[in-house]
């Protein structure tokens, strides 16, 4: 059971970055989801490994959050970069050609 509860804090987080780099949604709306979801995946995650309650908060809090703030790191970095990347493209596009 405990590994349902790991694969769906890995899809959360695979989620939250495709998300992100699609801008599919408000990055702040998707941000806040894929924390609490993460927190909660890996909050269950302890629990279904028979610990206590304030043990598995306190994990899914650090490692959910934590993987968490990773992964939206790495995809605002990336999406920075595409858009620098396309607003270089547009500059040297509207360019006149030399005659």
């Amino acid at each position: 059971m405990h590994m349902l509860f790991f694969m769906m804090f890995a899809f959360i987080l695979v989620a939250m970055y495709i998300a992100i780099r699609r801008q599919l949604a408000s990055p702040t709306l998707i941000a806040g989801a894929g924390i609490f979801g993460s927190i909660i995946s890996m909050t269950f995650f302890g629990l279904a490994q028979n610990t206590l309650f304030a043990h598995a908060l306190i994990v899914g809090f650090i490692v959910g959050g934590g993987f968490s703030v990773a992964t939206l790191i790495i995809a605002y970095y990336f999406q920075g970069n595409e858009l620098r990347r396309m607003a270089e493209h547009r500059v040297t596009d509207t360019r006149q050609p030399h005659l």
